[in-house]
């Protein structure tokens, strides 16, 4: 085959297409890394971090260039007669396939880790359910919140220390403990008159 054909065509390859052959390259190698090696680093930080969930979509956004300029390249060497326009044509279809199948998962990450960010339920309506086991895992979760969302629920949490369930009195108790980081109104018949005097008239440590 003489100097300048290719694939039976002729012609030659313009410098700026054989330039942009390195870009290309490039930017397949982003593409590729992101999306085997930096997804799941983007999807901890998006969990853990606060980053936007558009973040995720970096890599899709970097494949969809390389499947632009790629599919220019072609078009290009087609056009000079040193590529075929079916096989082009192929390669582009493949990649914009791939490119679908990545979008989906970067959607479906961002679905999942949308209920990561949500706010957490409030607690209010359950302390109050008239199921006394909805009542007791409230209490329990209320101990397992920041301190500050476990404050608000104290008036309540005093209230359920004379609540008829032993279940829910316990929980309500333990949780009380825990965010006064000791027993400071201890249990039994007065027990909530003393929690609230002692939330009252005294801060608890921090």
């Amino acid at each position: 085959m003489s100097p300048g054909m290719k694939d039976g065509g002729i012609g030659r390859t313009p410098a700026a297409v054989r330039s942009l052959r390195w870009i290309l390259f490039a930017l397949l190698f982003a593409a590729t890394a992101l999306t085997l090696l930096g997804v799941p680093e983007l999807a901890r930080s998006v969990a853990g971090s606060g980053w936007p969930r558009a973040a995720l979509a970096v890599p899709a956004v970097i494949l969809a260039l390389f499947i632009g300029g790629y599919a220019a390249y072609r078009f290009v060497l087609v056009r000079a007669g040193r590529y075929s326009a079916g096989k082009a044509l192929v390669q582009v279809g493949l990649m914009v396939l791939v490119l679908g199948v990545i979008t989906g998962v970067v959607l479906e990450l961002a679905q999942g880790y949308r209920g990561v960010n949500a706010p957490p339920v409030e607690l209010a309506g359950p302390l109050r359910s008239p199921d006394p086991v909805t009542r007791a895992l409230a209490a329990e979760v209320a101990r397992h919140r920041p301190r500050e969302a476990g404050v608000r629920e104290v008036p309540r949490l005093i209230e359920l220390l004379d609540d008829p369930s032993p279940e829910v009195r316990r929980e309500a108790h333990a949780t009380l403990v825990a965010l006064a980081g000791r027993d400071a109104g201890g249990e039994g018949p007065e027990a909530a008159a003393r929690w609230r005097e002692y939330w009252r008239d005294a801060a608890p440590p921090r």
